[in-house]
């Protein structure tokens, strides 16, 4: 813990030092400093692991430099330190495997992102540093109302490797190459195949870089008339992993696709919104082979409630690495998800939850969990 709490102290200091540097560089462009609280009051009413309820938080403050950065036009920086704390629902209280809070993680203090984002033409640009993959790829932005981590990232991406990729609440080093004229986007990522330490969730950077090789992602993103949008992405880890059910190594890699639209607009605060996403990936090596969800959303963004489904399905190898149990596995596990977001203040939001998990963790042992929460998120964007 005292080498942790040295690491998380050198981040700080440097970029600490770093902005006292550059503070000549954005002279007439300052930087700003934000902060954001998000809580869950969640509870299991019924089915699951066990019943009872738990408050969990995750509280980001982040310093963000202008678009002038060192005076290059589009140029900024972005630096986030997280603090997590009340996690542990989902393994305790329900058993799902999907994570049904995206905010459930163990308690960490550290940074979250630490990056450079640099235009190198007009339409293309570079990011490099602590990068949230999530930010830059698999985005389901209809999917953003929701609770549920499987409808902010995949689960057939997000649980892929050997502790997932880099997303919360584990960045990696990596690189995100972007081109975006307009209607259209295109995106390559490279990031560290390990991110941070699963044995301590407090160490800011691997021991070594690369050590398992790199995750390498892409995605394109398109616009179909004014309604529609649609995105796909294939991902592979360079290095194989253990087999899930055999001796040996199996390769990690997968592609999803999604489609958002909006399929009535009646104002600003009266949009009728949809999305489906579908996602598979390589069973030698990740639990989850197949992966379906999507919604709908309707309000805008003072007020607005959802509907939504996530369906996650074992694949062969990992079924029957659990069959030996007696019954054998559920092959899917359905989450089930209804919501309403409503903005009581500048800065501060109140949304009631509810979500009802078919299969948790795939166990039969395990009865189906009715979940209730309420989430309280405040925002607070400081002067220069």
């Amino acid at each position: 813990m005292g080498r942790s709490r040295r690491s998380i102290g050198r981040w700080c200091a440097g970029v600490m030092f770093a902005l006292a540097v550059a503070r000549p560089a954005w002279a007439g462009d300052p930087p700003t400093v934000s902060a954001n609280y998000i809580t869950d009051l969640i509870g299991n009413a019924s089915g699951g692991v066990e019943r009872g309820a738990n408050w969990m938080g995750r509280l980001d403050l982040t310093i963000a430099s202008g678009d002038r950065l060192f005076g290059i036009d589009g140029a900024h920086a972005r630096f986030d330190m997280m603090l997590l704390h009340g996690g542990g629902f989902s393994a305790d209280r329900t058993g799902d495997g999907q994570v049904l809070s995206n905010i459930d993680a163990p308690h960490a203090i550290r940074p979250f992102e630490a990056w450079i984002s640099v235009p190198l033409t007009p339409r293309l640009r570079a990011k490099a540093g602590l990068v949230d993959l999530n930010s830059e790829f698999d985005q389901q932005d209809v999917g953003g109302l929701f609770l549920n981590s499987s409808f902010g990232i995949g689960p057939d991406l997000s649980q892929s490797g050997l502790d997932g990729p880099s997303i919360f609440p584990v960045t990696a080093p990596g690189m995100v190459l972007a081109y975006e004229p307009a209607g259209w986007s295109a995106r390559l990522g490279v990031f560290d195949a390990l991110a941070g330490d699963p044995q301590d969730l407090h160490r800011v950077l691997p021991d070594s870089f690369g050590r398992h090789g790199a995750l390498l992602i892409g995605q394109g993103r398109a616009l179909i008339g004014p309604l529609v949008e649609v995105e796909a992405g294939a991902w592979l880890y360079t290095d194989p992993f253990p087999r899930i059910d055999a001796p040996g190594e199996a390769r990690s890699a997968g592609g999803y696709v999604e489609i958002e639209t909006r399929l009535l607009d009646d104002g600003p605060n009266r949009a009728l919104k949809g999305w489906v996403r579908a996602g598979k990936a390589t069973t030698g090596a990740n639990p989850i082979g197949t992966y379906v969800g999507g919604g709908l959303t309707w309000g805008g963004d003072r007020r607005m409630a959802g509907i939504a489904v996530a369906r996650a399905v074992l694949g062969d190898p990992a079924w029957r690495a659990g069959q030996p149990a007696a019954p054998a596995p559920h092959r899917a596990e359905t989450a089930w998800e209804v919501t309403a977001r409503e903005r009581l203040a500048r800065g501060f939001f109140l949304q009631p939850d509810m979500q009802y998990i078919v299969h948790p963790g795939w166990a039969p042992a395990v009865g189906n969990a009715l979940v209730l929460a309420l989430r309280l998120e405040w925002s607070w964007l400081g002067g220069h």
